[in-house]
């Protein structure tokens, strides 16, 4: 099968024209092939001009050409190698390995090769930090200070009475000016606010009602003159300070806010407040936080979450060590029947009338001593008239009469214990630290 076709009016270079037999020397071939119903292991294709196999060899500018647009008479077309194709080919075997020819024209200087341009495009990043940027600080302070010192880098570049020690890239030993850390905090603010907020600031930036799904719907928020999102409501006339009024807007799931927390802003703010009240608590620490002009949205489970994992606040509000309290006494654990050995304590006083006088009531007070079984806890309480020796003596003797004999007794070793064990001559072992 052949194809040829006739040269376009305009005015066309012959290496094109090369290009274009070779395109469609391709293109005929693909024909074929697809309205064969054979399997075809290979094709090649070949081509008269060195021009075109130096545009297919080339690496960087690539290209294609045949004998139907030579001048040959129709009656020698039958027996030429576009019909029959060259003699090599009916030979067994023929050579394709040899090296491909180099292009014969320089690719940069042709002019029918289309120039290759290369275009870039830049995106410049937007006014607001990032919010990544900022977990690699683990402090309020540090995160401020470092934003202080890049908007002072960057003034320097702008700055025709800058020193030699504040040119340009540099780190600056001079303290930072308050004006500087207070746009540093504003920067802050509208980075964690733009990462999470955006359809909010494109919805009040557009004088538009916000979604019923939006976080900050119940806040009444407005965008200030420093592109800054804060809280609306209705004292916009009281006489307070305007921190107060319109408090900035945190995510509460920015890292400003929290740094195990999904961003890192509202971390950092909440725990340079913890710190700043020494650690008393989820309800002092959202106090500050409010005080200083911030309004966290949902604030109460990142305050608690951070205090739950400060150190400091673990320590101050554990629970306290209890001591393992010793193994019970013999005596405890006895089946001895109640009252054989007891343990007993004086308790009160209490006001009493004891008589009547010719002045009104005569008013004295009265003790009791209590006896407890060491093994059944059964009590038994006698009066006491007074706290001296004789009067323990009588309740003793009466909770013998009553109760029967005591193996042992223990006592506090108050000094009346102490007056009735010498007296009633009860052997003392200071090693049990009781009386017996």
């Amino acid at each position: 099968m052949g194809k040829t076709k006739l040269a376009p009016q305009s005015e066309t270079s012959v290496p094109r024209l090369e290009l274009c037999a070779a395109v469609l020397a391709v293109e005929l071939a693909d024909l074929i092939l697809s309205e064969l119903d054979m399997e075809i292991n290979s094709t090649f294709f070949f081509t008269d001009s060195k021009v075109v196999l130096g545009y297919i060899g080339n690496e960087q500018h690539r290209n294609p050409a045949d004998s139907g647009t030579r001048s040959i008479p129709a009656t020698q077309l039958s027996t030429t190698a576009w019909l029959k194709g060259h003699l090599f080919i009916s030979k067994p075997t023929f050579n394709l390995s040899e090296p491909k020819p180099h292009c014969l024209v320089d690719p940069e200087s042709d002019s029918e090769i289309r120039p290759k341009v290369a275009t870039f495009t830049s995106y410049c990043s937007p006014v607001w930090l990032e919010g990544h940027r900022f977990t690699r600080f683990s402090t309020w302070k540090t995160v401020r200070r470092a934003v202080a010192r890049l908007i002072h880098i960057s003034q320097s570049f702008h700055r025709s009475d800058t020193t030699d020690d504040c040119n340009v890239w540099h780190y600056c030993k001079r303290p930072l000016p308050v004006e500087a850390l207070a746009q540093s905090v504003n920067i802050i603010v509208q980075s964690a606010q733009r990462d999470i907020y955006t359809l909010e600031f494109s919805c009040l930036s557009e004088n538009k009602e916000l979604p019923k799904n939006s976080q900050l719907r119940k806040l009444d928020p407005f965008i200030d003159n420093q592109g800054l999102l804060k809280v609306g409501g209705r004292s916009r006339k009281a006489t307070l300070d305007h921190s107060d009024i319109h408090p900035l807007i945190l995510p509460g799931k920015h890292h400003v806010a929290v740094l195990l927390i999904k961003h890192h802003v509202a971390v950092l703010l909440i725990k340079h407040h913890d710190q700043l009240i020494h650690h008393q608590g989820r309800h002092f620490t959202e106090g500050a936080v409010r005080s200083a002009g911030f309004w966290i949205v949902g604030g109460k489970k990142p305050i608690s979450r951070i205090i739950h994992r400060c150190v400091v606040c673990r320590k101050l509000r554990g629970p306290t060590q209890i001591q393992k309290m010793a193994d019970l006494p013999g005596d405890r654990l006895s089946f001895e029947p109640p009252f054989t050995n007891v343990g007993l304590d004086v308790f009160g006083p209490w006001p009493i009338t004891s008589r009547r006088t010719r002045g009104g009531l005569a008013n004295s007070k009265r003790w009791a001593v209590i006896f407890t079984c060491m093994s059944t806890r059964a009590v038994h309480i006698e009066v006491l008239e007074s706290l001296d020796t004789s009067c323990l003596i009588n309740a003793l003797r009466c909770f013998f009469s009553i109760r029967g004999p005591v193996k042992i007794i223990r006592s506090d070793q108050g000094s009346n214990f102490i007056g009735a064990r010498k007296e009633l001559d009860i052997e003392y072992k200071p090693e049990y630290q009781h009386c017996k």
